[in-house]
């Protein structure tokens, strides 16, 4: 008989958690899905997520943000924007010397306007796309 799987999961958002059970019959599902609830095991599993999005938020209120490399930011370019090379830290540009923000210099970014002829250009927050306290865009005039 083929493996039986069923996933449950907590909320249609996409930060639910999510659990897996595979069993080889209908019985041992029926089994281990009575299991799941008696032996508390969902509670704990509960109790882990509550935990981490506690840790989560007060790492947020604190100010930490994600990295992909502990203690650096990726200054690649963000949807398909344009960045020179990066001058060093109070090294002057055509638009003066980079300003910083809490997550570090920040860098260049020059783009298309999509309704009109002509660039924009704008210093961006080094953090990472979709980084929550990430700072906005500071457009160049």
């Amino acid at each position: 008989m083929a493996e039986i799987s069923v996933t449950m999961k907590a909320h249609g958002g996409h930060d639910a958690s999510w659990v897996v059970v595979k069993a080889e019959s209908l019985t041992e599902l029926v089994d281990i899905l009575d299991g799941y609830g008696r032996s508390g095991v969902s509670a704990l599993v509960g109790e882990a997520v509550t935990h981490l999005r506690a840790e989560e938020t007060l790492g947020a209120i604190l100010g930490a943000r994600p990295v992909t490399h502990p203690g650096q930011y990726d200054s690649a370019p963000q949807n398909g924007a344009q960045a020179p090379s990066s001058p060093s830290a109070g090294q002057d540009t055509p638009y003066g010397t980079p300003p910083t923000c809490p997550h570090g210099t920040k860098r260049f970014l020059e783009k298309p306007y999509k309704n009109k002829p002509g660039n924009w250009k704008a210093w961006a927050c080094p953090a990472p796309q979709g980084t929550p306290d990430a700072c906005s865009l500071e457009f160049i005039r």
